[in-house]
């Protein structure tokens, strides 16, 4: 796959385990949001995206919008919207032809889910009123809200402040476990990939080097063949998953 006359991934191939949480993790420049892209068709790509074993391509495009549901790194919404309203719109790929108004069961799913997630006590609130880590989770329940199988996020946790991104790590984890989902974010902290992931995606220069689990990835080797860090390995005094406790200085 090339921008212009520079290539930017080349042969990438991978596998996505259902109903689990997948970090793609890379240095910058490296692919990472591309591949998330070329997999939620944002982007046109030379290779196939199959689902099920069947081409992606090959059902419509509101069919595609309940199996695969994207949030962008960077995203707007109208700041005059209310927090209920925006989330309504994800109800859309559910929706009949001429449909004006929200079903009841539309409106029952909408408001378990915002219950959910906790944000039913803002839902009058409009978007401009709140704090950055309360619009990721508006948007994260706006595209929970399509009940797609496969939900992709673009570094859901940039901007946020650490307890924000807690917060929206803990939440999708729960909504993978919870809900049965398919999680696959771009995330650029190691530790936060290691505690929260089930897999993990390294990718380099364009390519996907590994794929697999935490336990097996997560090593010294790899990170010093991915990034260029000699670091120390060690579990999180909380959750005992595996961390980097140190760097060396370059």
């Amino acid at each position: 796959m090339s921008y212009g006359k520079e290539q930017v991934l080349k042969n990438v191939t991978l596998s996505i385990e259902k109903g689990k949480t997948t970090a793609i993790i890379g240095v910058n420049g490296s692919g990472k949001s591309t591949i998330l892209k070329a997999l939620g068709r944002l982007i046109k790509s030379d290779g196939q995206v199959i689902f099920d074993n069947q081409p992606l391509s090959q059902h419509s495009n509101r069919e595609i919008a309940r199996i695969l549901a994207l949030l962008p790194q960077s995203i707007t919404a109208p700041a005059d919207i209310t927090v209920y309203e925006l989330v309504s719109l994800g109800r859309f790929p559910h929706q009949k032809l001429m449909q004006q108004r929200l079903s009841k069961e539309d409106i029952l799913f909408i408001e378990e889910l915002m219950r959910e997630t906790k944000i039913w006590d803002i839902r009058e609130s409009k978007i401009s009123e709140l704090s950055g880590g309360q619009k990721q989770r508006v948007f994260i329940t706006m595209i929970l809200a399509q009940d797609s199988e496969i939900i992709l996020l673009d570094e859901p946790t940039t901007y946020l402040d650490l307890a924000h991104q807690l917060d929206i790590l803990c939440l999708l984890k729960d909504l993978a476990t919870k809900r049965n989902k398919t999680i696959v974010y771009v995330i650029h902290d190691l530790n936060h990939a290691a505690r929260f992931a089930d897999n993990l995606v390294l990718v380099k220069d364009g390519e996907v080097v590994e794929e697999g689990t935490v336990d097996e990835l997560f090593t010294q080797k790899t990170l010093k063949e991915c990034f260029g860090l000699d670091v120390t390995l060690g579990c999180d005094t909380f959750t005992k998953k595996l961390m980097i406790t140190g760097v060396k200085d370059a």
